[in-house]
């Protein structure tokens, strides 16, 4: 297999003769390589189906032709090797058909992080025992047109062998691995020591890939982890723009929440916010302690039909105390001072959240829409544009999107 590093964090996996797909990190400037691309979330815990968007340039500029949510691919993402004897095809919608495919995957194997060199090389080594236990493959049996030859059992006495496991080499700038079937694509970051990276496992790179029906738009031309996707989502947004690119963005999902720094439009920090749920812990905190039913739980956030602090204070007060912590964290490493942050992916209540920071924190919040710096054009449903994040991000970063 053929590697090439393009930009120091994207590495591209030539899977045939013919077929090549790109493993991306997200970064905030490049020359474009699309101008035309579709971008999926696949497998999404947040919704039914898969959130799509299309983007086109047109005299410079970036239009949202399509956003909708398409069916799921008919299968399950592989957890195995020994999962993946048929191959389905999926076709997305005629709205989708651009010449690029970005697709973004929510994955329980996939890794998307802010480390160290050596917990990135005990995560390349995890599962190695694992692997040398697995049954050996048959004479020349094939997984997605890769011949692995049979192997030999090992005695039992290799077991309890006195020579050590090969240690990996952590990979230098942009270079990419692979160690037990996992593909690693890892990025330093400003701070000496700490570095950016993703891993998804190689069969269901290769199984992803391989959706998309040959010989017919689009071809699936970028594979990111769903993470991945949520932090490029930004590059567009005229705050960002503003700021020159150096931002401090607070993601809002259904079951996490996530922060990210970004200093000249380049990533230096990304934090899943520990103990803390997203937005179906804060709904059913406002359910619990106010004695809400479902339907009224948005009115209580928006148009403030009943106080709602008893049950959001508690939430927030954690999620706020870990942000504080990346506040100081930016301003000691990176020399970033925020007195303002985005707040992506909340559907209500940001109003109240950006109340609770500026007492707290004296932090403005800023909940912009997240098709700011597109052009929508008509047609294009905008009610829900906050369940689009990562397949709008996806496509930005497929297409390379330029600062």
């Amino acid at each position: 297999m053929a590697w090439i590093v393009h930009r120091n964090f994207t590495v591209k996996l030539q899977l045939t003769k013919d077929k090549t797909v790109e493993i991306r990190l997200p970064g905030g400037g490049g020359s474009k390589s699309a101008t035309d691309i579709a971008g999926v979330e696949m497998f999404s815990p947040d919704c039914d189906g898969c959130p799509a968007v299309r983007l086109i340039k047109k005299k410079k500029a970036w239009h949202l032709v399509a956003a909708d949510v398409v069916n799921d691919p008919n299968g399950t993402l592989p957890s195995c090797w020994e999962e993946t004897p048929h191959q389905p095809v999926w076709e997305l919608p005629r709205a989708f058909q651009a010449p690029h495919a970005a697709l973004a995957v929510n994955s329980s194997m996939g890794t998307f992080s802010q480390s160290t060199a050596d917990a990135i090389v005990q995560d390349m080594m995890s599962g190695l025992d694992a692997a040398k236990a697995a049954p050996a493959a048959s004479s020349g049996s094939k997984k997605f047109g890769i011949k692995r030859e049979s192997q030999p059992a090992a005695p039992r006495a290799a077991a309890k062998s006195d020579t050590p496991a090969r240690r990996p080499t952590f990979p230098d700038a942009g270079t990419s691995v692979s160690e037990n079937g996992r593909r690693f694509v890892t990025r330093p970051m400003a701070e000496q020591g700490f570095h950016l990276y993703s891993s998804l496992p190689e069969f269901q790179t290769l199984w992803i890939s391989r959706l998309l029906p040959e010989g017919k738009r689009p071809t699936a031309s970028s594979i990111q982890v769903a993470e991945s996707a949520l932090m490029a989502s930004v590059f567009l947004q005229p705050e960002f723009h503003a700021a020159d690119g150096s931002t401090l963005a607070i993601f809002v999902r259904n079951e996490a929440i996530f922060f990210a720094g970004y200093k000249k439009g380049e990533p230096v920090l990304w934090l899943r916010c520990p103990s803390a749920g997203g937005i179906n812990a804060m709904r059913a905190a406002i359910k619990k302690t106010l004695g809400v039913g479902d339907d009224l739980i948005r009115s209580v956030l928006e148009e403030s039909l009943i106080d709602p602090r008893p049950a959001l204070e508690p939430f927030i007060r954690p999620i706020f105390a870990q942000l504080e912590l990346s506040l100081a964290y930016l301003s000691s490493k990176h020399g970033l001072k925020f007195d303002h942050a985005l707040l992506m992916g909340l559907d209500a209540g940001a109003a109240l959240w950006s109340t609770y920071a500026e007492e707290a924190l004296r932090l403005k919040l800023i909940a912009p829409n997240p098709y700011d710096g597109l052009i929508v054009d008509k047609g294009v449903e905008t009610a829900d544009a906050t369940g689009y994040l990562v397949a709008l991000g996806a496509a930005i970063a497929g297409a390379e999107v330029s600062l």
